[in-house]
């Protein structure tokens, strides 16, 4: 019931060379999209915007996936593409710049090769910390979720061999916020820490006709007195706005908006739209999936519990609602599931 689309080693599909939240582009409108991608049969994560029902990722994301080499010549503001070349995180060379530019924001230099200003790793499950999931990780990843942005981030250093890892963590928690690697403009010292890794938290302004649609709903939710009430409601409200569809694609803005009849989605679209609807309700919320379907976890009255929102709707009946347990399902990525809920809830998972 998921999507996917996939790269051959060697063959391009679909690039473009912009990122962050939604957007327009062309005058068309930008969003995060909930496509999952493959190179050589492999699921990797791309930072996929959906345009006119097609997806669009950064050039340098799929040189990555694919491993060939991106670079950008600011002297003659152009975009260089070396197919022999291996993948490098190397820094651009830097654009020539008009004298009358007004001066860049003071410097930015970091020294060491992780900082938090709070050890929140204490309050975890020390269980969680696996491998690329570490302290550091956690600790960088949950300031950002305390705090929100700031002038200057937590860090730590994602090395490239995990950095789609630690990319797709992040997609995971995609909804309300578009959580993304966040490296400031005015970093001095990058090519001394090319492995630096920050987070930011964005939701972009073209979010906000999406919020002022489901404030109704939200505002319902908001008025009932236990998670499993509001979750349930949430379920219900999604399912009377989608149709299932594995082949449609339907982004926060197409869905949260006025139309007539249902809007077609896939799976990953419903897991998508329902992480919005919990994040504006204030309800912890990630996605999970298996090789070829997503669904949601959400932190409902003191535990984490499957809701399966294309299924239920699909099945018009409470198929996966509110669970502990789904069976004849394999987790993908049961390390990343269980270092997430601890970074929504700290402690959740002991």
């Amino acid at each position: 019931m998921k999507r996917g689309l996939t790269f051959l080693t060697g063959m391009l599909m679909g690039a473009a060379l912009f990122g962050g939240g939604t957007a327009y582009a062309a005058g068309l409108m930008a969003e995060p999209s909930s496509q999952t991608f493959f190179v050589d049969g492999k699921q990797v994560y791309l930072q996929a915007y959906a345009i006119g029902g097609n997806n669009y990722v950064k050039l340098r994301d799929v040189g990555q996936a694919v491993n060939f080499n991106v670079t950008y010549d600011g002297a003659t503001n152009s975009v260089q593409i070396a197919t022999n070349e291996p993948y490098s995180e190397d820094t651009p060379a830097p654009a020539v710049t008009d004298p009358a530019t007004p001066a860049a924001p003071a410097s930015y230099t970091i020294s060491a090769d992780h900082w938090s200003r709070e050890d929140f790793s204490r309050q975890a499950n020390p269980a969680v910390f696996t491998g690329v999931y570490d302290r550091n990780l956690y600790n960088t990843i949950r300031q950002t979720l305390v705090d929100g942005n700031s002038a200057a981030p937590a860090y730590t250093m994602v090395s490239k061999e995990n950095y789609g890892e630690v990319k797709r963590l992040l997609g995971r928690m995609d909804g309300y916020f578009w959580y993304s690697h966040y490296v400031p403009q005015n970093f001095t010292n990058y090519y001394e820490y090319l492995d630096y890794f920050a987070v930011s938290a964005e939701m972009s302004e073209d979010y906000q006709p999406a919020l002022e649609f489901i404030r109704p709903a939200v505002e319902q939710a908001d008025g009932m007195a236990s998670d499993r009430e509001k979750v349930k409601y949430l379920n219900d409200y999604l399912c009377s706005l989608m149709s299932y569809d594995r082949k449609a694609i339907a982004g926060v803005s197409r869905v949260f908006t006025q139309h007539s009849g249902e809007i077609a989605g896939a799976c990953g679209d419903y897991a998508h739209n329902f992480k919005f609807l919990c994040g504006a309700a204030g309800i912890p919320c990630i996605t999970i999936s298996t090789a070829n379907h997503s669904w949601n976890l959400v932190y409902a009255d003191g535990q984490w519990l499957h809701v399966d929102v294309s299924a239920n709707d699909l099945y018009r009946q409470d198929y996966i609602l509110l669970t502990r347990t789904v069976s004849g399902r394999t987790d993908t990525a049961p390390a990343a599931t269980e270092f997430l809920k601890e970074l929504l809830v700290p402690g959740s998972t002991k």
